[in-house]
């Protein structure tokens, strides 16, 4: 375990260029590419239209409406599935990089020279606990965005509808 901790450090240079290059799809060593297809994911297809549906809220509900679901949708599913699912390509593809440097790669203790009782393959512990993770932060992070939707859009009825009275019998 100690010689892990060792090659952590200088196997972080290979992983960061692992990922640089994980980010270009077409592999010509531009990694620039895939920030700049995130980018153009998120700003016209996620905040762009929550920008329009908060311009337009109050003033053309439909507007607002659409592009508020739209936007959520759009960022949603990048939380929900286009990170996870990077996240599981990028493991697969760079486990020569990562597994025993940045991840161990197995625990276990050895019974002499020859065997070896394995208890775990730590790389697959270590990258499904982080998708596991993601996940759950995910979940979080929607449950926590819907209550606070919730809790500050108004609380008015249509038009034409009264109250009704509360409290006890009469």
């Amino acid at each position: 375990m100690s010689e892990w901790f060792g090659e952590f450090f200088s196997g972080l240079a290979a992983a960061g260029r692992a990922l640089y290059e994980f980010g270009d799809p077409s592999g010509g060593g531009q990694g620039w590419v895939g920030g700049v297809i995130m980018l153009l994911w998120l700003g016209p297809l996620g905040v762009l239209p929550l920008y329009i549906a908060k311009l337009t809220y109050g003033k053309h509900e439909w507007v607002s409406a659409t592009m508020g679901i739209m936007g959520a949708s759009s960022l949603l599913w990048w939380l929900h599935g286009v990170i996870p699912h990077v996240w599981i390509q990028f493991t697969e593809s760079a486990r020569d990089v990562l597994a025993g440097v940045i991840f161990p790669e197995s625990v276990g203790f050895n019974l002499g020279a020859e065997t070896r009782i394995e208890i775990a393959d730590m790389y697959m512990v270590a990258t499904e606990g982080t998708l596991q993770a993601l996940m759950i932060g995910g979940i979080v992070v929607t449950i926590w965005a819907a209550l606070r939707m919730q809790r500050s859009l108004p609380k008015t009825l249509a038009a034409g509808e009264t109250k009704p009275e509360s409290g006890g019998y009469k």
